[in-house]
Parts: structure tokens; sequence; C-alpha cells
């Protein structure tokens, strides 16, 4: 095998050093002569060695007496040899008078005249507290650990051949059981089968009580006693720059209770609809470490690892529902199943960007792409197409503006709704209108 052939696998014992040098040698020595020295006569010295050998020690003489003339003693009557291989461009001025080196002019300091010393100071090991050895991250972790469970999601259906579909993390929130995790984790289906594993090994069969898809927040409920719940800390009080730890099964259960550490990105970001203003952390987070927790030092749960920007473009970019939202959307889930105090209007849309509004001389707003037979427009005369630009007159120019001020009412309100609307006759000009529904619960 040729060694530079990084094709094929090269193999080093470290532990077999002498064999891999007799290894090495008889692969990369090999002899193929080795003369019979029994069968050789000695050949007698003539004349004409005798020759070149006192030819040779001549000239060595003459060597010998050249470097004493060359290094003879000068005017000081010290002595020393020369050597200069430099070339004349190369050749520095040598003053043979002189007793001092090239660095005439230098404030460093002689070497200490000094020796070895019984009363010399000595190196000690420091006694290191508890403290000192459980770091803030360890801390953390032991804290927190007992909490997180492994949830391992099994499609829905009533035959006995299941797939898996695949696995997840999730937070303890009570001593008897009930469970936080992400919606997506438990495939956004109330009959998703599901199998908790706590992180001494116990597994239990979990029934799945709620979920939001809005949110990505769902609860599950196990039948167990005396569990571990996580304390959740108030992400109102987050700021950028602190430091943050996730905690999850990062690749399954293999890699149960992984602990990555990180810092806080960026509080209050919007990635889709605008339900969710996430914190934005560098902690690594991976598939199998949604539903998990983004801890702080005292191992306080401020959020729930639910995504990451996945691309050879991007690293460290993870997102987590902070702590405030999750409380508020598990409780609900836990008392009534759905998030009962969200009205809804049924559509669904997207954003009419600045670009469109400037290009296109439309005003920004929700551009409606779809009305479910549900919904309070759906008898309203609204169409696909139309513009919801404002709500009970504020003014709404994305998903995050809508969102939020959606969330300011409740099912049974009413809200106005200004629609503006591009007509399909070129002939009539666009036109805004005024729609007032009432809003249904988003169950």
């Amino acid at each position: 095998m040729n060694e530079f052939d990084n094709d094929k696998e090269q193999f080093y014992y470290p532990n077999d050093q002498q064999n891999n040098i007799q290894n090495n040698f008889n692969k990369n020595y090999n002899y193929s002569f080795q003369p019979d020295y029994n069968n050789i006569t000695p050949r007698k010295r003539g004349r004409g060695t005798k020759a070149i050998l006192w030819f040779t020690a001549a000239f060595m003489l003459v060597m010998a007496i050249g470097i004493i003339v060359i290094g003879m003693t000068n005017s000081d009557g010290d002595f020393s040899i020369i050597f200069d291989n430099s070339s004349d461009d190369d050749k520095v001025p040598f003053n043979r008078n002189s007793n001092s080196s090239y660095a005439v002019d230098t404030d460093l300091a002689d070497a200490p005249s000094v020796t070895a010393d019984p009363n010399g100071p000595q190196i000690s090991i420091h006694e290191s507290s508890k403290n000192d050895i459980f770091n803030n991250a360890n801390r953390a972790y032991e804290k927190a650990a007992p909490s997180i469970v492994c949830i391992t999601s099994y499609e829905a259906g009533k035959d006995y051949i299941l797939n898996k579909n695949g696995v997840g993390s999730g937070i303890i929130i009570t001593t008897d059981g009930y469970i936080a995790t992400n919606s997506h984790v438990v495939d956004d289906r109330k009959d998703t089968g599901v199998m908790i594993t706590l992180t001494n090994g116990e597994q239990y069969l979990g029934t799945i009580i709620g979920i939001d898809k809005k949110t990505d927040l769902a609860v599950i409920k196990i039948d167990a006693d005396n569990l571990t719940p996580a304390v959740f800390a108030d992400s109102n009080a987050l700021y950028v720059g602190q430091d943050a730890y996730a905690i999850g099964n990062p690749g399954g259960a293999k890699y149960s209770n992984s602990l990555t550490k990180g810092t806080i990105s960026a509080l209050n970001r919007v990635l889709s609809d605008g339900y969710v203003k996430y914190i934005q952390t560098d902690a690594a987070i991976n598939p199998g470490n949604s539903g998990g927790a983004l801890i702080d030092d005292e191992g306080s749960v401020i959020g729930m690892n639910t995504i990451k920007i996945v691309g050879t473009n991007y690293e460290g970019m993870g997102f987590a529902i902070p702590s405030d939202q999750v409380i508020d959307i598990i409780n609900k889930l836990i008392k009534y199943g759905y998030v009962n105090d969200r009205g809804t209007l049924r559509i669904e849309g997207t954003n009419c960007t600045l670009y469109q509004s400037k290009t296109k001389n439309i005003p920004q707003g929700i551009i409606i792409t779809k009305i479910s037979s549900e919904s309070p427009l759906y008898t309203t005369g609204v169409k696909e197409k139309d513009i919801i630009t404002a709500i009970n007159g504020t003014v709404v120019k994305d998903f995050t503006g809508f969102v939020d001020e959606m969330n300011t009412f409740k099912p049974g309100d009413e809200v106005t709704l200004t629609i503006f609307r591009v007509p399909e006759d070129n002939k009539i000009e666009p036109f805004s209108f005024d729609v007032t529904v009432t809003l249904i619960p988003d169950e």
C-alpha cells in the first residue's frame, strides 16, 4: 500500500511502536543482493593504496596549518576564527577592536545571577471548592436534566403495523405526568401514538391532550407520579448576550439529555406567520431537540427549542418559543384542549410587501389566498386576492401586525376589516370597502 494513497485506509497502532518501526523498515527498505562473506578472500594492499593514504595525510596537515594561520591572534592578543560565507552585498563591517555585540544600544536587563534556592517559591495544587468544580453549565444541567424526556411518535391508525414518525424531546411540567412539547413532534395530530422515555429509562404510553399548530405547542399526559417538573423563568427578562443552554435528545434516544451551550443572539424574531416571536440562540439545536428546553444559568426554562435554519451558508441559528408564551398556551391546552380565547377569521394569506406596493400601486397588507367555508367572511362577498389593510381602523402591513391586532380580540367579538380590491375588469378602478364580522373560536 502506498503511504500517500489517500483512497485507502491506513492503520497505525500507537501502543505497538516497535512493531510499527520494524514493519515500516521492512516495507520501505528491501535488499535484493547480500554477498557471501564466507567465500571472499581479502586482497592485499598494494603500493597504490599506500600512496593514496600518504597523500591524504599530507593534505590534512596542510589544511590544519592553514586554519592556524588564518586564526592568528589579533592585536589585543585575542584569538578569533572568522567564517565568512556571505556575499559582498551581505557583509556586515567587522570591527576587530570592538568588545560588544551588534546590539550595542539596548534596555534588555542582564540575566539574574542566581542559583538553586531551598527556600524558593514552590508550585502548589489549588484546592477547588465544589462551586469551582461545578460551573454554571453543570449546575444548570443537573437541575434541568430530570425534567427532560424523549418522545417517540408513531403514525396514527388502527393497523398493528405502525411506522415510527420520529423522535423529539419534551419538558415535564407537573409531578403527575403532564409534558409540554412541540406540535410537530406529535405530527400535529391528537391521535398520533407516543412513547415517553424518562431520564432513568422508564417508559410510558402517552395521550395527547391538545395541540396548537399556530404556536407549534402540544401537551401529552402519561400515567406517572413523583416526576420532577421543570422550573420556568420569565422570558421578558432576557437580554441579548445572556448565556443559554439547550438540553434535549439530538439524534434521538441514543444521545439523550445532551447539553449544548451558547448565548441569546436576538429576541422577538418573527419567522413565518407572526404567532410566535422567537428567542434566537447559537446553542446547537439538532433534529430531536425539538420540544426540549432552552435554559438559563439556574437551570430554569426560558424557552422551548423548536426551529433551526439549516444550510451550508448558515450556522448557529436556532430558535425557541419564549417561556411566557409556552406557559400561556400550554395552560390553555391542558384546560380546554385548544386555545379557547383566540378568535379567528379562518382564512389564509400572504404579505403584500413594500416592493409589491410600490411597483403595483397597491397598499401593503394581507393578501387573502384562501377563505374557509367556516370563515365569517365566506358569505360577505370578500374574495381571494383581496387585501386586508386595517382592523378596526388600525393599519396592518404584514402578518406580525395582523396577528398582534387580532390577539386583542376574543371569539364572539365583532371586528371591522378594511378591504382593498383590484377588480379583474381593468375598466373599473381599484377601491376599498369595510366589512364587519364576528370572530369564531380557533379550535
